[in-house]
């Protein structure tokens, strides 16, 4: 995937990985240091894929500010979502996490 596909997955991830947490909370704010991610979920394109259709849809169930955050004031949460993977973490199937969207 591109960086921008990615970026969006990763939205995607952590919102569906918190959302028996976020649904029905009030003035939610989400900070990303890609400042197209807003674009792509407010004007989405006619046909970008199936796949980045649902992490779409499922990302506007959310009721959700997005806020930009330059990359310089945005280190902390950029460098651990950068690390690699290590032995003892969980693989999660990514079919698997855009089940529960049907």
């Amino acid at each position: 995937y591109s960086q921008a596909k990615l970026e969006l997955y990763g939205l995607f991830r952590a919102l569906h990985s918190l959302k028996l947490y976020l649904i029905g909370v009030k003035k939610l704010v989400v900070e990303v240091d890609a400042s197209y991610i807003r674009g792509m979920v407010n004007n989405p394109d006619m046909h970008p894929g199936a796949a980045l259709n649902r992490w779409i849809t499922a990302i506007r169930l959310f009721d959700f500010t997005l806020r930009h955050v330059p990359a310089a004031r945005h280190q902390g949460p950029d460098g651990l979502s950068r690390r690699p993977p290590a032995p003892n973490d969980d693989y999660e199937d990514p079919d698997e996490a855009e089940e529960w969207l049907d």
